[in-house]
């Protein structure tokens, strides 16, 4: 069982990894169909927004 534990280590390391990986892609996935990212047609909306504070000088 001893020569086992590094294995099983790094074997729940990896899928760990693979499910953060998989929980990324879930949510940008919906969020790009639910509206939470707008990934085209967003920078006009920034460029307005970012006007009104400008730094007086």
């Amino acid at each position: 069982m001893a020569s086992r534990l590094p294995f099983l280590i790094t074997l729940a390391g990896v899928a760990v990894l693979f499910l953060a990986i998989l929980f990324v892609f879930a949510l940008v996935i919906g969020a790009m169909f639910f509206g939470g990212i707008e990934f085209t047609g967003g920078s006009m909306d920034a460029g307005a927004s970012a006007t009104p504070f400008r730094l007086a000088a």
